[in-house]
Order: C-alpha cells, then structure tokens, then sequence
C-alpha cells in the first residue's frame, strides 16, 4: 500500500469516525449553556460524556473494531500466506499488526479529544455572549 493510499484510507475513516461521533445538532441540549457558566473542568468533562452516549457513537464504536480487527486479520493472513508458500523460513507479522493496530487506536484517541476540545470551546464561546 502507497502513502497516498494509506493517505485516503485515513481520511476516510477519519471523516466517519468525526461523522458517527458528533452528535446531531438538535441532541445538544441548553444543560451545557447553563453548565458553562459554572467551570470549563464541568463544561469539559460533560463534552466527554455526551460525545460518546448518544446513538451514531455506537457506530464509531462498530466502525473502530472493524478496522482493529481487519487490520489484525490481514497480517495474521499474510503470515500465513507467506509462511506457506515461500519456502523461507517462517516469519512473524505480530510486530507489524500490533504497531498498526496502535496506530489507528491513537489515530481515532486524538479525532476524539479535538472533537470534544472543538465542542467544549463553542459551548463556552457561546455562553460568554
């Protein structure tokens, strides 16, 4: 696989996961105005819990352990694959697996926190206006 492929591939299941983890906008109820003139730590931590409780995030969720799991089954079946078929000696694709897997773990950790970072920031903006 290319840079540019793996390129698309990011974008794409990064706008998914953005997709599936912001909730719709009439779900966003007037609770967080009021929370927000009380601290950001309330307003903060209220963004966490409302990213991930709401219906699309369970796709977020279903969309996430399908790549770890695809991911985890493609190595596992190059491995094999190769190991059958070579005639070198066998190889291991545990390092690599692991490594992608984390990767794309972190990778939808951080679209995660910029959307909750992003939310918590309007949430505040709007209630000093």
């Amino acid at each position: 696989m290319g840079f540019s492929e793996i390129a698309v591939t990011l974008l794409v299941y990064g706008g998914l996961i953005t997709f599936f983890l912001v909730p719709f906008p009439k779900k966003v109820n007037s609770r967080n105005q009021q929370q927000s003139q009380i601290a950001y730590s309330t307003v903060l931590k209220d963004s966490f819990i409302q990213t991930i409780f709401h219906k699309k995030a369970i796709f977020a969720f279903i969309l996430l352990s399908f790549a770890l799991f695809s991911i985890w089954g493609g190595y596992a079946q190059a491995e094999y694959h190769i190991n059958s078929h070579s005639g070198y000696p066998p190889i291991s694709t545990n390092q690599k697996a692991i490594t992608s897997i984390c990767s794309v773990f972190v990778y939808t950790i951080v679209i995660y926190l910029v959307i909750v970072l992003v939310k918590t920031q309007k949430i505040v903006k709007n209630a000093r206006h």
